[in-house]
């Protein structure tokens, strides 16, 4: 890059961190970048048209100030729906990223498959590679263990790495440093998953903060508060982002979602029925493989609710 192109770290409403060579500038975003990237109507369409990650035109203003002219192509981006009534606005968490590390826990908060599919197709829609991370290994017991290893062994077969880690014991910890390193990867989870923990225990260093899980309510308390971009010592760069509890998908047509559920390609089209959505139809080829156990129901079950908003179809752990 160039001295007038940079790359956002950190972003806060109306202000963005940008490194600019050995510098970092406080920018703001020129109104003209501002309105260009609204409807033709001038509507919102984005919840801050600017994220982490994207390449950027700057003018310095001086050794601390600058204002963005320009927003470069995204290769890649992680995007949902803005949380809350406006479903026509696009929340991008990260852009340029290379994977998604999808960090969910065994306990405290509460293994969530259904939020873990959903980041899943995200990562898919915005082209990213995605990693499984199940974390708090240390909080159940060898029963316990083997239930979800079995489920998430499915998941291994669809081409996903998965890793188990602990903090606590240090438990694959060593795993999750090489699958970060000479990588850009955006840590998405829940409140409470352990991100925060996680990158502290790759890289002590960076010392961010943690927080308690609420006993009562099963869930986290948001420590970290803003999307930033840190760089570790194994020649990778992550992005660590506030727990998300309202992952709404971006991106991805609900028509299309079985394209989303690789394991559905090879039954898709033996269907009775052309237009079969594979819910209560007849002769429907995928769900004859959910109840004969060639597809996953716990797979099936975030197919349904994706679909229907209900948890209705074939009964599924």
């Amino acid at each position: 890059m160039d001295d007038s192109h940079g790359r956002v770290i950190r972003a806060r409403t109306s202000f963005y961190d940008v490194q600019l060579g050995d510098s970092v500038l406080r920018c703001t975003l020129r109104g003209r970048v501002k309105r260009e990237r609204r409807s033709e109507e001038g509507k919102q369409i984005y919840a801050d048209p600017v994220a982490v990650g994207d390449e950027v035109v700057v003018e310095r203003l001086d050794e601390e100030m600058g204002v963005i002219e320009g927003i470069l192509p995204r290769r890649t981006k992680l995007s949902r729906r803005h949380p809350g009534k406006r479903d026509t606005i696009e929340q991008i968490v990260v852009a340029n990223a290379d994977q998604v590390v999808a960090v969910v826990s065994t306990r405290l908060p509460d293994l969530n498959y259904r939020t873990l599919d959903r980041f899943l197709i995200l990562a898919e829609a915005g082209q990213m590679e995605a990693v499984v991370c199940l974390n708090k290994m240390d909080l159940i017991d060898s029963v316990e263990k083997g239930k979800v290893t079995s489920i998430l062994n499915v998941y291994e077969r669809l081409g996903y790495r998965v890793i188990y880690t602990s903090v606590t014991n240090g438990e694959e910890i060593d795993r999750l440093q090489g699958v970060l390193s000479d990588k850009f990867s955006v840590i998405v989870g829940a409140s409470g998953v352990g991100k925060s923990s996680l990158l502290n225990a790759v890289q002590p260093g960076l010392a961010l903060p943690i927080g308690e899980v609420g006993l009562k309510t099963g869930k986290g308390r948001h420590t970290t508060t803003l999307v930033e971009l840190f760089s570790l010592e194994n020649g990778g760069e992550v992005a660590d982002t506030p727990g998300i509890r309202e992952v709404g998908l971006w991106g991805v047509d609900t028509e299309d979602l079985d394209l989303y559920f690789p394991e559905m390609d090879s039954y898709l089209g033996e269907c009775k029925y052309n237009d079969c959505i594979h819910l209560n139809e007849p002769d429907c080829a995928v769900t004859e493989a959910v109840n004969a156990g060639e597809i996953s129901p716990v797979r099936y079950r975030s197919y349904v609710v994706l679909k229907t908003g209900s948890s209705g179809g074939i009964a599924a752990p």
